[in-house]
């Protein structure tokens, strides 16, 4: 029988994976995020092979989500895909800002890209792929999302990630926690993409009962984001985010009055 911290390790594993799935994980990146042993690692990694949850390329000895993972995201895509939620909203906003524009949704303590659209203007930031897991503490979106938690929340949540937060950026640090107040006061977040010249710009989208759990974002570079333009780009995003919750606070209602 699987032990409590084994499985703990396992999907803890997993998830540094899935951060990295799209240039692969290497086993230095994987131990440092964990924090565990070389040799418990290299286990575990071999465990989950054997299992096809993993798999490692040949020749540069990096791992990726294994085949057995995309078979089980079909599976269960029927019955948690929320890209529907966020569809529309999605392509008025790339139409309307001509710009590409991306709903992100929490994952416990990680951030997942679940919609994208390009706008109609020939220069496109295309920051992030449909899937992308990253998290949270990493990017606009999760720094948006992150600031309209309680702080304390918040505090925990970047606690919990600094190490794997470390491997994209800084490890949080208390002007990492005064930029995340900036955006919690300002209500939106703003972040310039490291090693591109691209700015983002998110809004935190509250679901029926006013948490935080998804966002929209903006992207494209500096030149087409002066600071003049954010003011118009923040209502956008603003409205469309009011317009989720919305539909939300309706189904939710429709349920209650169902179940009544």
């Amino acid at each position: 029988m699987i032990g409590a911290q084994s499985l703990e390790r396992a999907v803890l594993i997993l998830r540094i994976v899935s951060h990295h799935n799209r240039a692969g994980a290497r086993l230095t990146d994987i131990t440092t995020a964990t924090a565990l042993a070389q040799p418990t690692v290299h286990r575990i990694l071999a465990g989950l092979m054997n299992e096809g949850l993993v798999a490692q390329d040949r020749d540069s000895k990096r791992y990726f989500l294994g085949q057995v993972i995309a078979e089980f995201g079909l599976t269960a895509a029927a019955r948690y895909d929320s890209s529907d939620l966020f569809r529309a909203s999605v392509s008025r906003l790339a139409a309307e800002s001509e710009d590409t524009v991306f709903a992100s949704r929490r994952s416990g303590l990680d951030m997942v890209c679940v919609d994208r659209r390009s706008g109609t203007h020939p220069s496109q930031a295309f920051v992030l792929d449909v899937g992308v897991r990253r998290p949270l503490g990493v990017g606009g979106s999760s720094l948006a999302l992150l600031s309209a938690l309680p702080a304390a929340e918040a505090r925990e949540i970047l606690d919990a990630n600094a190490r794997t937060i470390a491997l994209f950026e800084q490890e949080p640090d208390e002007r990492y926690y005064e930029e995340l107040a900036q955006f919690a006061r300002q209500g939106y977040a703003q972040r310039d993409i490291r090693g591109i010249d691209v700015r983002t710009v998110a809004v935190p989208i509250l679901d029926g009962d006013g948490t935080p759990f998804a966002a929209f974002s903006l992207s494209t570079f500096h030149a087409r984001m002066p600071p003049e333009r954010i003011p118009a780009i923040v209502a956008m995003l603003r409205r469309e985010a009011a317009w989720v919750q919305k539909r939300l606070q309706a189904e939710q209602a429709m349920a209650l009055e169902a179940a009544g």
